[in-house]
């Protein structure tokens, strides 16, 4: 029999479709906005694609200089083709991540199907990826960890097949390893400790095929120069000194101040770490509210659904018992995984997990085909169909929740954490700056308080199409002064506004939050107009004095 008959093409086909309909379909619409990385990658790209440099004037950087860190620069790299393609848009800067979170479906299955050698296994592992809410959220806008997800598991399946004995696979690996750390942050970690781990486990092979071990880590290094000289000489390190776990506020506040007279801090920082790893395995985190899509509330959505819940214990146990290919690079896999998001100071995050997908779905599939060779092998016609009528009442209620949290909960309850109304306002800028001399935005915004800080100068640059060779070479004033950050160019400048000082500037258009303006002082006719969000509060003011 052909390994890829008609039925099997036509069946991962329709999967794939239908995992790209949950990716794109109304993909500008929800997330309800770009978020400020999303804008600072499209206009990067947009920069590089009409001048050949950054809008700092970089030629073809390797690092993207941004509000108060660098970014990687292989995802502002990929907008360039889509920016060309589509415009500067928001589909366009949404586009690589959603059509790589597509693509990772039909690839996955055949990683599935060349390690496992079973059409079911792969068939169903790709399935339950196409619809993972998980890898759906994050291949909706613009979140690296997607496209450093898709070269974690190319760049792993290259080198199963390198173990295996086919050399020409070494090089592939060792890009796509490599293209994964100049993709995120999170695998710059995770690759070198997941690498030296394999190389170790798998040592016999590695010694054996020592040429070709070499050529693999010596492809690695080579392309891994750049990076480590962009992090130790051109400030791209400044993230990872930001969110190491020794910076975490309640080890600060709560582990040091407490025990510092008995303990020394190393021993405490290292029971600290241990109880953040464990803290991953949290039934609420996997399965609940771990991609806080909503408030606080019993039942959100985790990286697993509900149902899921009895395939990923199977699976567990599965991936223990049974004899399984390669199994101890999976194991290690999920171990390693875990590292480098348990090193930061930053609450747990989904998004940092990605690079584990393929063995986190892996176990459900596993656990899903025992669960269901259990189920085919029952003889009870009566409890078969309980079973599947029960399970089938289960899914459906756990999806249609999933689809009402994501649809209606999360735009209204996160809309303002995705920077909603800053599109709308260069929107209402781009209609009316010809009508005043200044343009004042406020930088805080914040539906209950002010207390969010954004960076509505990119959104400025991105919607308005703002000539990047004018903004690169164009003067620019900056500073810091006693009442907030100052920053402007051209008619634009972003600053605090204080309008028992700025009630008397005329022919100035004053955009900000409520909060920005007195609730009971503007004249009749000062207010031009408001921008809702989907929480249906008004998230800015257009102000002009009278």
């Amino acid at each position: 029999m052909k390994k890829f008959s008609i039925n099997l093409i036509i069946t991962i086909l329709l999967i794939t479709l239908l995992g790209g309909f949950l990716r794109f379909y109304k993909i500008t619409v929800n997330p309800p906005s770009l978020t400020g990385d999303e804008i600072s990658f499209g206009y990067s790209a947009y920069s590089v694609l009409k001048t050949g440099s950054d809008e700092h004037g970089k030629f073809l950087p390797l690092t993207f200089e941004s509000v108060g860190d660098y970014k990687n620069p292989l995802p502002a790299y990929l907008m360039v083709p889509s920016i060309k393609l589509f415009g500067l848009t928001d589909f366009a800067v949404r586009f690589p991540n959603a059509l790589i979170g597509t693509m990772t479906i039909p690839i996955f299955f055949l990683f599935l199907l060349d390690i496992f050698k079973k059409k079911k296994i792969a068939i169903v592992g790709s399935f339950f990826l196409a619809i993972s809410g998980w890898h759906i959220f994050y291949s909706r806008f613009a979140y690296e960890a997607i496209i450093a997800s898709f070269f974690v598991l190319l760049g792993t399946w290259f080198f199963i097949k390198m173990l295996d004995g086919k050399k020409i696979w070494a090089i592939p690996s060792a890009i796509f390893f490599t293209l994964t750390m100049y993709t995120a942050f999170a695998p710059r970690l995770f690759i070198p400790l997941f690498v030296f781990a394999l190389l170790i486990f798998n040592f016999k092979k590695v010694i054996k095929d020592w040429k070709i071990t070499l050529l693999f880590i010596t492809t690695c290094v080579l392309l891994g120069l750049p990076l480590v000289y962009t992090t130790l000489f051109q400030g791209a390190g400044t993230r990872l000194q930001m969110v190491l776990l020794s910076n975490d506020i309640e080890f600060s506040r709560y582990i040091l101040l407490k025990y510092f007279n008995s303990f020394t801090d190393l021993p405490i920082l290292f029971f600290f770490w241990i109880k953040r790893y464990l803290s991953y395995l949290d039934p609420g985190f996997l399965f609940f509210n771990g991609l806080e899509a909503t408030l606080p509330s019993p039942i959100g959505l985790g990286i697993f659904y509900v149902f899921e819940i009895p395939f990923f214990i199977a699976g567990i146990i599965s991936l223990i018992k049974n004899k399984i290919p390669h199994k101890g690079i999976f194991i290690l896999w999920a171990l390693v995984g875990i590292f480098p998001d348990s090193l930061t100071n930053n609450q747990k995050h989904t998004g940092r997990l990605l690079h584990l997908f393929p063995i986190l779905i892996l176990i459900t599939t596993l656990g899903a085909i025992e669960l269901f060779n259990m189920f085919i092998n029952l003889k009870n016609k009566y409890l078969k169909f309980g079973i599947i009528s029960a399970s089938g009442l289960i899914v459906i209620a756990v999806l249609t929740h999933a689809f009402l949290i994501y649809n209606s909960d999360f735009p209204r309850d996160k809309g303002e954490s995705f920077d909603e109304g800053w599109r709308e306002v260069t929107y209402y800028i781009k209609d009316h700056q010809d009508e005043y001399t200044e343009i004042v935005i406020d930088p805080r915004r914040g539906v209950a308080a002010p207390d969010m800080i954004s960076n509505p100068f990119l959104y400025v640059l991105f919607y308005l199409k703002y000539d990047p060779a004018t903004y690169q070479t164009e003067e620019k004033i900056m500073s810091q002064p006693s009442g907030g950050p100052y920053y402007k160019f051209g008619k634009y400048t972003f600053r605090y506004i204080n309008w028992q000082t700025d009630n008397d500037k005329k022919g100035v258009l004053f955009i900000g939050s409520p909060w920005s303006f007195p609730r009971e002082g503007l004249k009749e006719g000062e207010l031009l107009d408001k921008i809702y969000i989907s929480n249906g509060y008004p998230a800015f003011y257009m102000v002009t004095p009278k």
